[in-house]
């Protein structure tokens, strides 16, 4: 018998759970939010869009989420019974490379964008964004040192590197989020706060681009060049520079903070950088080819003749892209 519930019981329960998360002082009450979180997002994943992608994504995430949450809750049980012991460390290298799997940090990052390719805008952003809040808080408190700034250098190099070739915005995204994921996490290494102002506003960021790309209907780059509305294109490539970092766009504030609080060690300074520059490169890259190369096609454009009402919303949320500069402006002073 398959039984459906309305979508908002899903939420309250996503919601919850990344509640109950945030706010515990165990283990065990950090693990139990994680997995109400884990079995309220997998309905939203099957019932929003029933096809074989989707289903093939809900099973890939369950899998790996369920791996990663056997080793946290292993991991607790192992921290209680020899916290005295010399080797007491061993359950923080653990949670650091279980929670580092359910992020989808790289090396552990071959899951991410095969999961985010087969969910829908929606689904997507929720992926990108609110599942990991909880995974990301406690990485925060029980983090390993020397685990968490290799998964971040890793993620950060793989992450520009791996989008290079890439046509599929869903692929780009979830890409650029392990990318993103490797500034953050160097920002727990050096034990700095500022990594939440840096999730919020990628997680900002990230919201106007789904937003963008499911009231365009755009799942690829080729359906860009189809397009002969440029203001369509401007605002899908305003939004991409912002999330890679360019200046002077909201994207690079973040990444600022980032490079204040790194600039400590400069060899991971560099190395966060070159890994930027690979990112927007390839964004460059893409933005050029669609605006230069148009074909006389309207066969896309006509399917989304109803799409110039959502014009405006796109813009005004294109414009606080824009205006990045005002409040770097603003910490100058």
């Amino acid at each position: 018998m398959n039984l459906y519930f309305p979508p908002f019981i899903y939420s309250f329960f996503l919601f919850s759970g990344t509640l109950i998360s945030v706010s515990s002082s165990s283990l065990f009450g950090m693990w139990m939010g994680l997995e109400i979180n884990l079995m309220s997002f997998i309905p939203m994943i099957i019932n929003m869009e029933s096809n074989k992608k989707s289903s093939e994504a809900a099973i890939k995430y369950f899998l790996v989420q369920a791996v990663a949450s056997a080793i946290i809750i292993f991991s607790a049980l192992y921290f209680y019974m020899f916290s005295g012991y010399t080797f007491s460390k061993t359950p923080n290298i653990l949670i650091t490379l279980a929670l580092g799997m359910k992020l989808g940090m790289a090396p552990f990052h071959f899951w991410f964008p095969e999961v985010l390719e087969g969910l829908n805008w929606i689904n997507s952003l929720i992926l990108l964004t609110w599942q990991k809040i909880s995974p990301l808080v406690i990485l925060s408190v029980f983090f390993y040192a020397e685990i968490i700034i290799t998964l971040a250098l890793i993620s950060a190099i793989m992450g520009a590197m791996s989008g290079i070739n890439q046509t599929s915005m869903r692929k780009i995204l979830a890409f650029s989020s392990i990318s993103h994921l490797g500034w953050l996490t160097s920002m727990m290494y050096f034990n700095s706060s500022l990594w939440m102002d840096y999730f919020i506003i990628y997680c900002f960021t990230s919201l106007i681009l789904c937003l963008s790309f499911w009231l365009l209907n755009l799942n690829y780059f080729s359906q860009l060049t189809l397009s002969q509305n440029l203001n369509e294109k401007f605002i899908i490539f305003i939004n991409l520079l912002s999330l890679g970092g360019l200046p002077p766009l909201l994207g690079f504030l973040p990444k600022w903070l980032a490079m204040m609080v790194v600039s400590s060690n400069f060899p991971i300074l560099i190395i966060l950088i070159i890994s930027s520059l690979i990112t927007l490169y390839f964004y460059t890259r893409l933005c050029f080819s669609t605006f230069t190369l148009y074909m006389q096609s309207m066969m896309w454009h006509q399917k989304n003749k109803g799409s110039n009402k959502n014009f405006y919303l796109l813009s005004i949320l294109t414009l606080f892209s824009m205006i990045g500069i005002i409040p770097l402006s603003l910490m100058n002073l």
